[in-house]
């Protein structure tokens, strides 16, 4: 079965400029990565790596713009002085 890459549909978010930025800068580190996925699905690569990462109590709750942004400031914080994307090892 052939999947288009937009099977889900759009997805909106409603978020602040401050929230935007942050957004916007994690999803620029994460497609710096080498991995393929990572580098043309760098918000999904943030989420899965959130998912992993998180703390149980802090996937449970807040809106959908509150998860992004909280995802994205995790990703970012383990992230940016390392060098890598992901810094997953593979």
């Amino acid at each position: 079965m052939d999947m288009d890459d937009d099977f889900m549909g759009e997805i909106e978010f409603n978020l602040t400029p401050e929230q935007s930025e942050i957004v916007g800068r994690a999803i620029d580190l994460a497609s710096r990565d080498n991995d393929d996925f990572q580098f043309i699905n760098p918000l999904i690569s943030i989420m899965q790596w959130w998912q992993r990462s998180a703390p149980e109590e802090a996937r449970r709750s807040g809106s959908p713009e509150a998860t992004l942004v909280e995802a994205c400031r995790l990703f970012m914080q383990a992230h940016e002085g390392s060098g890598e994307g992901s810094g997953e090892s593979r």
